[in-house]
């Protein structure tokens, strides 16, 4: 597999992003933070989607994109010649999956799971095969040795895939004992079919007995059936005629109980026509009374309006006094603010109305001034590595003296001593010269940003206060503008006032004449509303006059019709000793029916439930037979399962064998490459551990330096990483080495950057992800990332941006 070409739109801190991946050794640098392996995420994410990113979905999204902008990443790889494409994309407010593989211009697969899958069997590796087979990070390489062995073998194995073969080994000894619990519950259920054929003749002959009881007591039934229908018809004759008797029994009760009522209302509008002859002589007496209700009501709606004037006029007395008031407290008010106002302007006349550009230009140019010092102080730290170095050097040749054997190429310094020393001290007197040069540029640095964080401080406070000061006097502007509105309309409001107590004249008032006047009037009122109900009263008087004679008419009538239902009841002949002895027999005659029917019943359910028991003791022999022919199978299985699993556990032995060796070999080459061949062979024992030959022993990883231990590792990793592409059929391909520098010097460095570049026919493609600005210039295709500060980062492709 080679990656083509990578276009990134709102995914992590990239806005948008389009990069092309030649055939070379590519370094992606950058600082701690900016997005270096964001590049790698999005490849790993356009072929396997969320689940191997370092996050949830909902953080995938860039933070700066708006809510329906999309995230987008398209991958463009080939494998085998063939190329292909594949989108995927977070689109919507709600961030809906979408992905589709294209091969050429031909769409392969679409949706989330298809394309998965389809993946998976293009490459031959689900999602943990490809990142352990294309990416190594820093901290895997300090795994590798640092675990214990039983672990570290655990590790390696699933890197290398090995516990998917365990997983198959565990499936297929589970389906056994599946099997062979299958095959016990069977064998239990075979001992239990003896009884079936037993059982069914048991049934057989219970069913002709229960056919002949079913016959005989079909005709007893029958003889009830008939007794039944005799009684029955005598007696509904004699329940028709109670029925008749008890109808008019209930009509004569009925008519009884219409004449008590209607003596009881004819007694009711009697009393009422005596109360209204009362009514008509207690309103002659009250129309008399009230002859002079019309001049008292006259009287006491002046004496209200005199009232109403009078205590208008202390109202807007009182108004104009609130009034005033008010207007000096606005007045003060305004004077106040005129001098706050004067106050603020002259504060701010000595600020300039820039001042926020200012600051911001001025912290520009600190944190310009900040990176060049990091830069130079940078610079300083590899100087003074380098003269370490070299004293070092000089210091091992001025002691072993000219017997002494060249670290590079291990022959003895001879009469060229001296030449070498005086080369080694005019290098370091170089060094040390361009050391205090940086000393100098470092100092000027120093104070230029301490100058500049000075004048930032005194910026930020006059930004601080101009801001303040603008946002008072806005608010006093404000305040002016209200007081100035609020003086006019109290300025109005006591002119309208003024004028108002002027049209009212001096009112005379009353209060104990309003009083007793009032009084009077509502005594009066009282006797008028009594007056006028019982002249509501009284015109009922015909009604109950025309109510009373027909009342007296329908009671006779009713007395009548009582006398005529009585006569009716004494002519029926009915006998409730009749109805008696009708109703025991039918009762007696419909027990016995049931009797009959519930016991030919019971016989006949009894002999169908014979019959179906019959029935699913011939369907259970039939399950049995099916169940000996399950059992041979279920037998078959296990016995196979069990020499499957073996066969399984035997060849995951060998393959265990054969990737020891070959992870040693590979391992071997790469080491010696990036040693110079200092060291050449590296072996891994049987449990796991990574040893490395030197003067002819083997010796453990932890007996090395922390550079020469990480480097072993290293090798280890690509020897894996080798391993993986080739089991699964992707003989070029390309690897991601993360961060894999941090412990080795400058010389190790171009060493493993050269034994990289010799893999090309293995990895076309090799990224390099650092934040180690030296190997900017040792790579062969550079790629930087660069936060802006603003929550994204940008791209240069070898110093151009893209």
């Amino acid at each position: 597999m080679r990656l083509v070409s990578l276009q990134i739109k709102n995914f992590r801190v990239f806005k948008e992003l389009s990069l092309t991946f030649p055939d070379n050794v590519i370094g992606i640098i950058g600082p701690n933070g900016a997005g270096k392996s964001s590049i790698v995420e999005a490849i790993s994410w356009a072929l396997y989607g969320t689940q191997v990113a370092r996050s949830g979905k909902d953080e995938i999204k860039s933070v700066f994109a708006g809510r329906w902008d999309p995230c987008e990443v398209c991958l463009e790889f080939a494998v085998n010649g063939e190329i292909y494409r594949v989108f995927r994309r977070l689109a919507g407010r709600f961030e809906r999956p979408e992905v589709e593989l294209f091969r050429g211009e031909t769409s392969e697969s679409v949706g989330v799971n298809e394309t998965r899958q389809y993946v998976q069997e293009l490459l031959g590796l689900d999602w943990r095969g490809f990142l352990t087979s294309f990416l190594a990070r820093q901290q895997e390489l300090n795994a590798l040795s640092d675990l214990q062995p039983s672990k570290r073998r655990d590790q390696l194995a699933g890197m290398l895939g090995i516990e998917r073969l365990d997983k198959a080994i565990q499936k297929v000894k589970e389906d056994s004992r599946s099997n062979e619990r299958q095959a016990g519950f069977l064998e239990k259920q075979m001992t239990e079919s003896s009884g079936i054929e037993t059982r069914v003749m048991e049934l057989t002959g219970r069913i002709s007995q229960l056919s002949q009881q079913v016959s005989s007591l079909k005709g007893a039934q029958g003889e009830a059936e008939a007794a039944f229908e005799k009684a029955s018809d005598h007696f509904l004759k004699v329940q028709q005629a109670k029925s008749a008797w008890l109808q008019l029994q209930a009509k004569c009760e009925a008519e009884e109980k219409t004449t008590g009522h209607l003596s009881e209302q004819l007694h009711g509008l009697k009393e009422e026509a005596s109360k209204l002859a009362q009514y008509q002589q207690e309103l002659v007496e009250l129309e008399k009374k009230l002859t002079d209700l019309p001049d008292f009501r006259i009287q006491l709606e002046a004496m209200k309006l005199a009232k109403s004037r009078l205590e208008m006029r202390l109202t807007l007395t009182k108004q104009e006094t609130d009034l005033t008031h008010e207007k000096s407290e606005v007045e003060a008010r305004i004077a106040a603010n005129n001098r706050n106002l004067t106050d603020y302007n002259g504060q701010l006349s000595i600020i300039p109305d820039n001042v926020r550009d200012l600051l911001t230009e001025k912290q520009r140019r600190l944190e310009q001034a900040r990176n060049e010092f990091a830069h130079l102080r940078e610079q300083k730290v590899s100087l003074e590595r380098e003269i370490g170095k070299l004293k070092q050097q000089m210091a091992s040749i001025a002691q072993f003296g000219p017997d002494s054997v060249c670290d590079r190429c291990l022959r003895p310094l001879g009469d060229s001593l001296p030449e070498i020393k005086g080369h080694l001290n005019k290098e370091l007197s170089g060094l040390q010269t361009a050391a205090g040069e940086l000393d100098g540029q470092l100092h000027i640095k120093e104070e230029e940003g301490k100058k500049l964080k000075e004048s930032c401080r005194d910026l930020e406070t006059k930004a601080n206060a101009h801001y303040e000061l603008t946002v008072k006097k806005e608010a006093s502007l404000k305040e002016q503008k209200s007081l100035t509105q609020r003086k006019e309309e109290l300025q109005s409001k006591l002119l309208e006032v003024s004028n108002q107590l002027g049209q009212l004249r001096q009112v005379h008032f009353d209060e104990r004449q309003f009083l007793s006047l009032a009084e009077t009037v509502e005594q009066l009122e009282q006797a008028d509303s009594r007056y006028n109900r019982l002249k509501g009263e009284l015109s009922r008087s015909p009604a109950v006059d025309r109510a009373i004679v027909d009342h007296t008419q329908k009671l006779a009538a009713a007395s009548e019709t009582v006398a005529s239902l009585r006569a009716e009841l004494q002519k029926l002949a009915f006998s409730e000793k009749e109805f008696e002895t009708a109703q025991q027999s039918f009762q007696a005659a419909q027990k016995l029916l049931e009797s009959a029917k519930n016991e030919h019943l019971a016989v006949s359910k009894e002999r169908e439930l014979n019959q179906k028991e019959i029935e699913g003791k011939l369907e259970q022999r039939k399950r049995f037979e099916q169940a000996a022919k399950e059992l041979e199978t279920c037998r078959t299985n296990h016995y196979y399962g069990e020499k499957l699993a073996g066969l399984m556990a035997q060849f995951r032995s060998h393959l265990i064998a054969q990737i020891r060796p070959t992870l040693a070999e590979f391992s071997s080459r790469l080491m010696s490459e990036m040693t110079n061949g200092k060291y050449g062979l590296v072996e891994l024992d049987e449990k796991y551990n990574l040893r490395v030959m030197d003067y002819g022993q083997y010796y453990a990883v932890d007996r090395f330096s922390g550079g020469e231990k990480d480097l072993a590792n290293l090798c280890l990793r690509l020897a894996i990483s080798l391993a993986l592409t080739e089991s699964a059929g992707l003989s070029r391909s390309f690897i991601i080495l993360d961060e894999v520098f941090g412990s080795q010097d400058s010389e190790r460095k171009d060493l493993i950057i050269k034994a990289l570049a010799n893999l090309k026919n293995r990895f076309p493609q090799i990224l390099l992800i650092t934040h180690v600005e030296e190997l900017r210039d040792r790579v062969e295709e550079l790629i930087e990332v660069i936060p802006t500060g603003a929550g994204w980062s940008e791209v240069r492709v070898n110093g151009s941006p893209v």
